[in-house]
């Protein structure tokens, strides 16, 4: 009979796999443009508006989370896909389209946080925190692998009406939401008394006081906007290069078989070449990365959004690892959803910024710049790198 906590990671993963089947990924851009006719220009200021309203909403929500119900939290983000995913098949307009967005960002935000911050309680209840790291790097792999599958499948469906991938979508949101609701309970221990606004102050004063986390939130930040230049700019690219619409969801499933493959061994990487080599790899993948898209023009160039995969493969699971390591019980999803916060507050001010650039230059110069402007940001976090290591090790060692 498996135990507890086999049971446990087993309807965590599933419920990653089905929360991450959104299989219009790689072909939203052509569903604006052919759908909803909108500009390149007009879909990243759309992007730009929805990342601020998810940075709006991430802190609230991450508080809420971890005062009433962080399992609550997650289905109630399943709603909102559906009903975002739903409204954009039936009613596609520019004003729908805000909605959606909007929808869409709000079922982020109730997730960012609330599901790592789950599974880290529920194992130390079970008295297995220990299987901590390894669980979030297999839960960021399963992530990373449902997004590849379902881009594939989103890719093929969309090659024959743009409108299934967002059929797929509603379906896949639909099960996840029944999934959470089989997480199992929850643990409280230390929410009693709480208020949302307190836990808000409390997780901003810790993170002023607090070296390490101050670091680990600008670390956050850096790999999500790199990230997700990546993402927006992924198709526009492609169909630059000459790269055919049915392809687009092979190289999507490529980069997240990738980043699967690295977040599976993502925990053993930071055993190995710690916290300083890890920031490394993650500082060069979209340096250079980025670099080469900008100077590659031809079909062979959707090989090198792959380095993408290496990224993505690290971050995700290793910035919650050093995160929650810093983190008390009570204030974990609130810090995770401020982490998120200023993260999509920096994403959204450079999406609007690759917005100018690809309508004033196009996307081959955007992508050289933003290479640039990643290359000395990410110099500057490996060099402070060695600081926020002794933060983490102190609170390995119960100092902090």
């Amino acid at each position: 009979m498996p135990d507890r906590t086999d049971r446990l990671l087993r309807a965590y993963y599933l419920y990653q796999a089905t929360a991450n089947g959104i299989f219009f990924w790689p072909i939203f851009f052509l569903y604006y443009q052919e759908r909803v006719g909108l500009t390149v220009a007009t879909i990243l200021w759309l992007q730009s508006y929805a990342v601020a309203v998810r940075a709006l909403l991430d802190l609230p929500f991450g508080a809420v989370a971890d005062r009433y119900s962080r399992r609550a939290c997650l289905q109630a983000g399943a709603l909102c896909q559906v009903v975002g995913a739903g409204a954009l098949l039936l009613w596609p307009t520019l004003a729908v389209a805000f909605v959606a967005e909007s929808l869409f960002a709000t079922a982020s935000a109730m997730k960012s946080g609330a599901d790592s911050a789950f599974l880290f309680d529920a194992l130390d209840r079970a008295g297995r925190v220990d299987l901590y790291p390894r669980a979030e790097s297999r839960g960021q792999a399963i992530v990373s692998l449902a997004s590849g599958a379902t881009g594939i499948v989103g890719g093929l469906l969309a090659a024959g009406d743009l409108r299934w991938p967002y059929v797929a979508t509603v379906l896949a949101a639909a099960t996840s939401g029944a999934i959470a609701s089989r997480l199992g309970d929850e643990a409280r221990t230390g929410r009693a008394g709480a208020t949302a606004r307190g836990l808000v102050v409390a997780a901003g004063r810790h993170a002023a006081r607090s070296p390490g986390v101050r670091w680990v939130i600008a670390l956050a930040a850096f790999t999500v906007v790199s990230s997700h230049v990546y993402f927006y700019l992924q198709q526009p690219y492609l169909r630059a290069i000459g790269v055919p619409v049915a392809v687009f969801g092979v190289v999507f499933a490529g980069t997240k078989a990738l980043t699967a493959l690295v977040a599976i061994f993502a925990y053993r990487i930071d055993a190995l070449v710690g916290l300083f080599g890890a920031t490394t790899v993650m500082a060069l993948a979209p340096a250079l990365g980025l670099g080469a898209m900008s100077a590659v023009a031809g079909p062979y160039g959707a090989v090198l959004v792959l380095s993408r995969g290496v990224l993505d493969g690290l971050w995700q699971p290793l910035v919650n690892v050093y995160m929650n390591r810093l983190v008390e019980s009570r204030l974990r999803a609130t810090m995770l959803s401020l982490q998120s916060l200023v993260a999509r507050l920096a994403l959204a001010l450079a999406v609007s910024l690759i917005g100018i650039g690809t309508q004033r230059s196009g996307v081959a110069p955007t992508l050289g710049f933003v290479a640039l402007g990643v290359a000395v940001v990410g110099a500057a976090l490996v060099a402070t790198a060695p600081r926020a290591l002794v933060a983490v090790r102190a609170c390995r060692a119960g100092r902090l």
